[in-house]
């Protein structure tokens, strides 16, 4: 049995110790004492990484390619046409239309109705569910390059969904999508590397998730600020966090926001203690529904001085406007 590490279990146990202080000891100092432990709870574990796996949703797949030549027997201009009819009805929310299509398309080799028709298959769109049949046509799409096959057979492996789980097939087909810019990849990587938590693995997550960051990817963003507070894979640097925080936070990624909140509320090397901010970013989270930022923003909100509030509205105002 794998040891649980260090860095899973700290996160409960200030929450823990921080909220029995806040309740039981009937001492000011404790009780704000006790609050700052909650909250860094709340912090590191909203740092860990709450995106492990996703698919990509068909339209989140290329379109057909304009190709005019013949591979082989196959007319390729004709799948890209049956390919489109898919993306057609699949855009009314004709889903069995749709899969009818892509089987054209797919079974004339076009590597983009694959991937749609392995998506329907693993979400049961249009056609019943059935893991086997979205990895055969994954594979296909895969043997022709295509980033999104791999990525998508990389979840497959890591879920166990259809095939016996599998995590050095699954880092096979990410590195294989993220070695072509993949930024989902890049990030199921970094996370899969995280998870050994030794000093070779935590500097490869911090390479993946700093590829998946520089596309802008809000969760790479905000699991790269996270390494760079905690020290791990990298030299601890508030600024450097700060920097990919906000990164993600323009993005209106309440996580980051949540975690912009939490460092202003606190203050860090280089970052002084600003309520009034801590509590603009936490009601910007809490907005997108975010229940561990509302109980701060309302935790917050309780401290503010009239000047503070008066500046809470200024900002909130020219947040609105941007």
């Amino acid at each position: 049995m794998v040891p649980t590490p260090v860095y899973e279990i700290l996160p409960y146990a200030y929450m823990l110790i921080g909220g029995l202080a806040v309740v039981s000891i009937d001492i000011i100092a404790a009780k704000v004492c006790g609050l700052i432990l909650v909250t860094t709870g709340i912090v590191i574990y909203r740092a860990r990484r709450r995106y492990r796996h996703q698919k990509l949703r068909l339209g989140d797949v290329k379109d057909s390619k304009a190709h005019a030549y013949k591979t082989g027997k196959q007319d390729v201009a004709k799948s890209d046409l049956d390919f489109q009819k898919g993306q057609d009805s699949y855009e009314r929310g004709d889903y069995q239309e749709a899969s009818k299509w892509y089987r054209k398309a797919a079974e004339q080799g076009n590597s983009s109705a694959q991937i749609n028709l392995g998506a329907m298959y693993a979400e049961g769109q249009g056609v019943a569910q059935d893991f086997q049949e979205a990895l055969v046509w994954y594979r296909e799409a895969a043997q022709q390059g295509e980033a999104v096959a791999c990525f998508n057979l990389g979840v497959m492996y890591i879920e166990g969904q259809g095939v016996a789980r599998d995590f050095q097939e699954a880092l096979k087909w990410y590195r294989q999508a993220a070695a072509q810019g993949h930024a989902l990849a890049q990030f199921n990587l970094g996370l899969m590397y995280e998870q050994n938590d030794d000093a070779l693995s935590l500097q490869e997550a911090v390479v993946w998730y700093r590829k998946a960051a520089a596309q802008g990817y809000a969760p790479a963003q905000v699991n790269l600020g996270a390494m760079y507070i905690e020290g791990r894979g990298v030299a601890r640097n508030f600024q450097e966090a700060l920097k990919w925080y906000q990164a993600a936070a323009r993005q209106n990624y309440a996580p980051a926001q949540f975690n912009l909140g939490a460092m202003c509320f606190q203050g860090h090397q280089g970052l002084a203690k600003d309520l009034a901010m801590a509590y603009v970013w936490f009601s910007r989270a809490a907005q997108q529904g975010d229940s561990d930022a509302q109980c701060m923003r309302d935790q917050v909100a309780a401290r503010l001085t009239a000047e503070q509030k008066s500046q809470v509205q200024q900002l909130l105002q020219a947040a609105t406007s941007e």
